[in-house]
């Protein structure tokens, strides 16, 4: 077995620097490792997130691809998704799903980040009784 000790997502994209000013201006990340090609943020609580430019002669070839924003969904849960609709409307984000609540047991509401990165803003709420028994025992 591989016992990890972290995780974090790193996404290849063609500006980083949107991607330093969009996570720190609007979610209060900020920058653990930068060069010209990457980029390491850091949130208060300890989520990780990389930005990586692509075509990268010191990456692998299965890295140089750039993220065309489809097939991930970058979950950030906060305690109040409410505020956090309210400020993401007020900074005139790109949201591109309206805040609701979902019977699994999940209030958010999505947003595009510059980069085309999804971001799902999500707090857990109870689950209706159908989804209650898919979730493991505390």
């Amino acid at each position: 077995m591989i016992k990890t000790n972290s995780a974090f997502p790193v996404f290849i994209v063609k500006d980083v620097k949107e991607a330093k000013a969009f996570y720190g201006k609007h979610l209060g990340f900020t920058v653990a490792f930068e060069n010209e090609w990457y980029l390491h943020l850091l949130s208060d609580s300890g989520v990780q997130v990389g930005f990586m430019m692509p075509d990268q002669p010191t990456q692998p070839s299965i890295f140089h691809q750039s993220y065309d924003g489809n097939g991930v969904i970058f979950s950030l849960e906060v305690e109040n998704v409410d505020s956090a609709y309210s400020a993401a409307k007020e900074k005139s984000l790109d949201i591109v799903l309206a805040l609701r609540s979902e019977d699994w047991g999940q209030r958010h509401f999505c947003v595009k980040d510059p980069n085309g990165v999804y971001l799902d803003v999500v707090q857990a709420i109870e689950p209706t009784e159908e989804y209650q028994q898919g979730y493991a025992a505390e």
